[in-house]
């Protein structure tokens, strides 16, 4: 056999290998994996790196010329008369007249595109930010404010402005009202209501806050949503009246204080979030427990301090009037 045979042969049967591994190829990525096969030039990963994401080609823009027809380019601007433009399809730089091109039609296509391309973001953040909430105790894990977190603590909390503060518990002590007690004694009459006056030491709360509108979370530790009220507390003498229990002649208890209104919510679970149903005034407050034995002797205290008056500046003179 010539050289010229042996090396068709060789020749033969080397695009036959080729062919052969190429058809393998195709048959394996059709029938169950649906990734093509990584190309030969990309480097090994370390055992452990995430693998590269392979960021997609930007969308062409269209621009839309006034005889119907259409041109997909990457970008485009306008020179005096003259539009300049990357054509997708030929890779290359053209240039038309401005009078070609349909303007009302092709910023009604660019803003279409955009609108569509900023819903699929919509789209895959939201489902993004559920992947990650899925994987959230919510329980430990609360975001209050921009930054801020609730502790994971038990307790009671508020969030004045982007500070969050733990509101101290104290003893409250309860004293009959003499006027009443002496009227019913004068009387003689057994069925006179009896009043209890409700008090916490000190004139002032050792918490603070400056927010007027703030938000309370009570995190408990056995999960339960307290009943709790919102009381603004009456300075008499060295002590705080946060509210009066009547007692009837039946022994039923009925309360008066002064209600502040708030709206409850419950963001996660064993956590309670209690807003404010107005803006609260300057002054002392306290949030009341009641529990099905009654009236929790413990009470939450707070108190709200009147924002700083304004620095009064030097009024400048006025300018002569000139004639």
């Amino acid at each position: 056999m010539d050289d010229t045979s042996c090396r068709t042969k060789r020749l033969s049967l080397a695009l036959g290998a080729i062919l052969s591994l190429v058809l393998s190829a195709s048959c394996t990525y059709a029938q169950g994996d649906p990734r093509p096969p990584a190309p030969e030039t990309e480097a090994a990963k370390p055992a452990g790196e995430p693998a590269a994401y392979a960021a997609p080609l930007p969308r062409g823009r269209t621009l839309i010329l006034t005889d119907g027809s259409f041109q997909i380019v990457r970008e485009y601007e306008r020179q005096g008369d003259r539009v300049r433009y990357y054509s997708v399809e030929r890779s290359s730089w053209e240039e038309i007249p401005t009078e070609m091109v349909d303007w009302p039609a092709t910023e009604k296509a660019g803003a279409e595109t955009a609108a569509s391309q900023q819903e699929t973001l919509d789209r895959l953040r939201v489902g993004a930010a559920s992947d990650v909430a899925v994987t959230i105790d919510t329980g430990s894990s609360l975001l209050v404010g921009s930054g801020v977190f609730l502790p994971d603590s038990a307790g009671f909390y508020v969030l004045d402005g982007q500070t969050v503060l733990g509101l101290v518990q104290v003893e409250a002590q309860s004293r009959i009202d003499k006027g009443r007690a002496i009227l019913k004694g004068i009387s003689g009459v057994p069925f006179i209501s009896t009043k209890r006056i409700i008090e916490v030491p000190g004139k002032r709360a050792k918490v603070r806050i400056q927010n007027a509108e703030p938000e309370f979370f009570i995190r408990t530790a056995d999960g339960r949503s307290p009943k709790l009220a919102l009381v603004r507390a009456d300075i008499n003498g060295d002590k705080r009246h946060v509210t009066t229990a009547v007692i009837d002649m039946v022994g039923t208890t009925k309360y008066e204080q002064n209600e502040i209104p708030v709206l409850a919510s419950e963001p996660a679970r064993g956590v309670l979030r209690l807003a404010m149903g107005q803006k609260l005034e300057p002054g002392e407050y306290a949030r009341l427990e009641t529990t099905p034995e009654g009236l929790s002797s413990y009470v939450w205290e707070f108190g709200l301090d009147a924002a700083p008056a304004p620095a009064k500046g030097k009024t400048a003179p006025a300018n002569p009037r000139t004639k």
